[in-house]
């Protein structure tokens, strides 16, 4: 048995993995499962629509069906679920928790835009009439209604909106990334220019630890400025494994001492205090 404090030696193998040539291959390989997902969840949701647009444009009495398979729906599920974990897990590890891939939502729905584009144009059955529900039985036709040209519409309207969904993912992941860059540098600058104190933890919503895994816990620190003025905190954080937090446990505050009422501009850190990574984001103002 090993007598290695087993929490440093988990710290020194996520370490070794960041920017590894094994946290690469899998993250890609995640990447590639999560389009591909998602582009059996674009087929299922296609073969879905299928039927229904088929029911609604064409005569009950009509010999069209739709001959998309359903059985892909499960496959979707499943494919799905594993792809967002082996993704998430693997491009968390090569990047070290910082946001320079694809968020795994954009992934997948660009499995599905692109899949229900092919689905809608190659796959989906043909109307027998547009804007005529041809009765083959009795002659009796019937004109189109509003449902009905809303169905056939279905063919761009469907896969437009999951390409539309498509970009908006990509636009806020940018964003995400460009926000993100900026608070590093403002990390960095800060350890350069800024000011560091003590502080203590005054206020926290459960979890108060999290050993079976990452949380998000609503906590509240404290600390006083150059000036003498005590000033309090609040932050939204996700915190790592076997992180704890108590009542009263020391923090070191990073702040800017021009600024210190700028709580966009303080960092905090549980332990350490030198090293960028060892402050937590700013996280979400309450």
């Amino acid at each position: 048995m090993s007598t290695v404090d087993p929490a440093a030696a988990r710290e020194a193998r996520l370490r070794r993995l960041i920017g590894s040539p094994k946290a690469l291959v899998l993250t890609l390989i995640g990447g590639l499962t999560l389009v591909l997902a998602g582009g059996a969840v674009g087929y299922a949701v296609a073969a879905i629509m299928d039927r229904v647009r088929v029911s609604t444009v064409n005569s009950v009495f009509s010999d069209t069906e739709s001959t998309m398979a359903y059985w892909v729906t499960p496959i979707a599920a499943i494919g799905s679920i594993i792809g967002f974990l082996a993704y998430s897990h693997w491009s968390h590890r090569y990047s070290g928790g910082r946001s320079i891939h694809p968020r795994p939502v954009t992934l997948w729905f660009l499995g599905i835009a692109v899949t229900m584009w092919w689905a809608t144009t190659y796959l989906w059955a043909p109307v027998d009439m547009v804007g005529t529900a041809v009765d083959p039985v009795f002659g009796e036709h019937e004109a189109w209604g509003a449902g009905a040209w809303f169905s056939y519409a279905m063919r761009w309207w469907a896969p437009g909106l999951a390409t539309m969904l498509f970009v908006l993912s990509l636009l806020f992941g940018v964003l995400s990334r460009v926000r993100e860059r900026r608070g590093r540098e403002l990390l960095d600058r800060l350890l350069r220019e800024g000011t560091r104190t003590n502080g203590e933890v005054t206020e926290l919503t459960l979890p108060v630890s999290n050993d079976s895994g990452p949380s998000v816990t609503h906590w509240t620190f404290s600390f006083t400025d150059l000036q003498g003025q005590r000033r309090w905190v609040q932050r939204i954080q996700r915190l790592p494994r076997g992180r704890v937090l108590s009542i009263g446990g020391p923090v070191t505050v990073l702040y800017d001492p021009s600024r210190p009422h700028d709580t966009s501009r303080i960092f905090v850190a549980l332990e350490g205090g030198d090293r960028a990574e060892d402050y937590l984001g700013p996280g979400l103002r309450p």
